[in-house]
């Protein structure tokens, strides 16, 4: 496959413009860490919520969702679906407290809320580790994406990657997050038009959703299940070994996965823009904004050309790694000399959107939270900002060599999910219960860590004659970490009461903190809590899954349960529009 002149003249008009606005922030970016960082917490509610949607929606993304289609149909995507619970759970219950707290990063929050050497340590830890392992890996299969799309027309990856770590670098090193975050709202559009685009494109040339839904019936996925399915489950067959793992996978998935992940607060990227927005509630209302435009928004142009695939490219087998470079050969066949261009610069949107924040927030974590806080204390901040940018260069590096290493964007992407599952619980524990101590978050993710590596060793050494699911991998490091983290939360040392009053003093947070941790001796949670936040989370679930699940039955072609589940999201919408408008500012 090859590209056309006029496609490159267009995607070099996209890069001019991206570094035209790089350039643009620079000079406001290099005053300080505070602007580099936190873009001197002056975001509005609407910026801050496109740039998180923006940010998670990587050059990797339609990839590793095609993947999932074609191996495990649609349903396939609970794996990622589950998620929106827990981003509700962040929006409602933990945005304002984040934005309360006043921190830097999420890494900084460990020596708000913990004291001691347990929380210079934990901080020590989490910023490497946030930086140079997690942040990495992220990078790492976006990259590999980028390989993927790339080599799709004929480009080495060797190339792919030296192209990557050039632009990546110029970029995102000149703007600050100032810059990400404006430029943000542009790639957002681009990207979302260019999925919109080819998904109209390929149903033009394929007969329309008639002919989809005319080969509904007929369109299976790599494991011998309806590809068009939404729920993981098409019968009850209990003595089905299929049946059994598709049903605990799904339980898995919306009972115990959604706490129990590495971003079970918020997580990096998330928190950075709430700690950024301008007010408690901006910070919230963005959070939410953002949960609605990842999940009910942005899949369905890419399910609709995955699942138009599967007859266009049938028989590839049950392996991933064989599905990631659909997407672009869907690009390629179905798009022309200068559309082709949009959508290859619309993935690069994607592309530089992801990467210029993740080399941000892990700049943020190794300066912030390592290098000011444990080596280099009393540096100028433009000291600071140039250590920033040239760890943003290490940072994209490593997650080149990633990508060189690796071939499957799924495994990459579920590895990260296991690795610190079992620490879920305590990042969302620490803002409600006293009793958790620094020393039992770290006792949490070194167990997670360990175990999620040893099971993944143990399924490819055949260690145990037993292959562990994914869902098997999550439920027992969940478990055997809280064995662990809940024995020193409760037999360790404690935290001393005057820093339980100072983080209290400070957030104000909702949960059973006795009396003697408020000023005053009385307690007065902030905000909305207890029974009306829980309200509110319920009816952000109605919306967004009525939204998603409900645009789904009507290109299948399936009206009235269409027409019943965007009841539902209008009356989750309609009970969040009036639960928020009573709120204050």
């Amino acid at each position: 496959m090859s590209v056309h002149w006029l496609d490159l003249v267009v995607i070099a008009v996209y890069l001019g413009l991206m570094l035209w606005l790089g350039l643009a922030f620079s000079r406001r970016a290099s005053r300080d860490t505070g602007e580099f960082f936190l873009s001197g917490r002056s975001l509005p509610w609407f910026v801050a919520g496109t740039s998180m949607a923006a940010t998670t929606f990587a050059s990797d993304t339609p990839l590793v969702v095609t993947e999932f289609v074609r191996t495990q149909g649609v349903a396939g995507n609970w794996v990622w679906f589950n998620f929106a619970i827990s981003h509700l759970v962040t929006t409602f219950f933990l945005a304002r407290l984040w934005r309360r707290s006043g921190v830097t990063t999420d890494v900084e929050f460990c020596e708000l809320r913990y004291g001691g050497r347990g929380a210079a340590s934990l901080r020590l830890f989490k910023g490497l580790f946030y930086a140079f392992i997690t942040n990495v890996v992220v990078l790492g299969w976006v990259i590999l994406a980028m390989t993927a799309i790339a080599g799709a027309f004929g480009v080495p990856k060797l190339v792919t990657l030296a192209l990557c770590i050039a632009l990546a670098s110029l970029y995102a090193s000149m703007a600050g997050l100032w810059g990400v975050v404006v430029t943000d709202l542009l790639q957002f559009v681009v990207a979302m038009g260019g999925a919109v685009l080819l998904a109209v494109k390929v149903l033009q040339a394929e007969g329309g959703l008639a002919a989809l839904r005319a080969r509904l019936p007929h369109l299976i996925d790599a494991a011998g299940e309806p590809a068009a399915r939404m729920a993981p489950l098409t019968g009850f067959d209990w003595a089905s070994p299929g049946f059994r793992a598709a049903f605990l996978g799904f339980l898995v998935a919306v009972l115990v996965q959604w706490w129990s992940w590495k971003y079970s607060d918020g997580g990096g990227v998330l928190i950075q823009r709430m700690n950024a927005s301008r007010s408690e509630r901006d910070s919230l209302l963005g959070t939410l904004w953002f949960a609605v435009l990842t999940y009910a928004v942005r899949p369905w142009p890419w399910f609709l050309v995955a699942l138009v695939s599967l007859w266009v490219y049938p028989n590839l087998g049950p392996v991933p790694a064989d599905h990631k470079a659909i997407y672009p050969a869907m690009m390629a066949s179905y798009l022309g000399p200068g559309l082709l261009g949009l959508m290859l610069a619309a993935m690069l949107a994607a592309f530089m959107s992801t990467i210029d924040t993740h080399m941000n927030l892990a700049s943020s974590y190794f300066v912030h939270d390592v290098y000011r806080r444990f080596l280099k204390k009393d540096a100028s901040e433009r000291h600071y900002v140039r250590v920033a940018r040239l760890t943003g260069l290490v940072i994209v590096v490593l997650g080149s060599l990633v990508a060189w290493q690796s071939s499957s964007i799924s495994f990459l992407f579920v590895f990260l999910l296991q690795l610190v599952a079992g620490a879920g619980a305590v990042f969302l524990l620490r803002w409600f219960w006293w009793r958790i101590t620094a020393w039992s978050e770290i006792a949490a993710m070194l167990t997670s860590l360990v175990v999620a590596t040893l099971l993944n060793l143990a399924n490819k050494g055949d260690w145990f004659g037993h292959h562990f699911a994914a869902w098997e991998i999550f439920v027992l490091n969940v478990l055997l970490s809280a064995l662990v983290w809940v024995t020193v939360a409760l037999l360790g040392p404690r935290e001393t009461t005057g820093r339980l009053v100072a983080f209290v003093a400070r957030t104000r947070p909702p949960g059973r903190w006795p009396a003697r941790f408020w000023p005053g001796g009385e307690r007065r949670p902030q905000g909305v809590t207890g029974a009306r936040a829980w309200a509110n989370v319920l009816a952000g679930v109605a919306l967004i899954y009525g939204l998603l699940f409900g645009a789904g039955q009507f290109f299948f072609g399936r009206a009235a349960r269409g027409e019943l589940l965007l009841l539902a999201a209008l009356a989750g919408g309609l009970w969040l529009l009036f639960s928020l408008r009573r709120e204050t500012a």
